[in-house]
């Protein structure tokens, strides 16, 4: 934990520093995997800048009215800015609905953008945990597992080394859905679970933050379940069919060795086919 770095005179939060460097990169990210999808480079990069200001008042909001008997009588301190006195699940939620908003403004609010941002996500969160880890926010509860930290006096769950090895796994899937030409996470999130990866991405950080590794394992299934709940009640309080017939394919998906399994069959099959005399 090292909340404070020092250059000579100047002391520099190590939080604010990883932070700011962590958005700048996640802001690039974003804004090149846009490109390559078709999309404009600076409407992502405007949206980006957007959700960042309104996720750092959210995040500075939500912390004061967590701590409000420390500010109630001193409400200047509430402008004071301090990036170690915000609220990650606070600033999420008011910047990706400031995103969304400014999304919907301009047009673009599909899955093609949550595809360009999804890279940028990634960036952030694990830029967000390394913030965790220099300050000592985001801490766990008290434990006695082997792999405990000592921290503030006990020994706890090293929740920020969670959150960093959930954003580790999650962008090695993503990375393995690009080299794979989009086969595994879009299609079996998609037709599967229906739910969006950025959504999972999202999910797991803040369920690894409340109920640590079980959260991380438990996150996809538990989002999947809400939004067919939601989609339930929603076309149930509309008369609606709450099971409507797909008019898409019925075939379920299937991981890239199975079709490269049925493809490998399907050459052999072929190329040692006897041709006529």
């Amino acid at each position: 934990m090292f909340p404070v770095i020092r250059l000579g005179p100047l002391s520099i939060q190590a939080r604010g520093l990883i932070l700011l460097a962590a958005f700048w990169l996640a802001a690039e990210a974003a804004e090149r995997s846009a490109r390559r999808l078709g999309l404009r480079g600076d409407v992502v990069h405007s949206l980006a800048l957007i959700a960042a200001a309104a996720g750092l008042i959210g995040a500075r909001l939500g912390y004061v009215l967590e701590h409000w008997p420390a500010y109630q009588g001193d409400p200047g301190a509430i402008v004071a800015l301090n990036f170690n006195t915000l609220s990650p699940q606070a600033g999420v939620v008011t910047g990706v609905l400031a995103a969304y908003w400014y999304a919907r403004r301009k047009g673009v609010a599909n899955r093609l953008l949550l595809d360009a941002l999804t890279p940028g996500f990634i960036v952030f969160a694990g830029g967000l945990a390394l913030a965790d880890m220099a300050s000592g926010d985001a801490y766990g509860s008290p434990s006695t597992l082997p792999w405990a930290i000592e921290l503030w006096g006990a020994p706890r769950h090293p929740a920020q080394i969670y959150q960093l090895i959930a954003v580790i796994v999650i962008g090695l899937s993503v990375l393995l859905d690009q080299i794979l030409d989009n086969v595994v996470v879009p299609r079996y999130h998609g037709q599967t679970l229906g739910v969006h990866p950025a959504a999972v991405l999202v999910a797991a950080l803040v369920a690894a933050k409340l109920i640590g590794f079980v959260g991380l394992i438990l996150a996809a299934p538990v989002l999947a379940s809400l939004v067919l709940l939601s989609r339930y009640l929603t076309r149930k309080m509309f008369d609606l069919d709450p099971w409507p017939v797909s008019t898409s394919s019925s075939r379920s998906p299937e991981f890239p060795w199975v079709e490269l399994y049925r493809r490998s069959q399907e050459w052999w099959k072929k190329n040692t086919r006897q041709k006529p005399g």
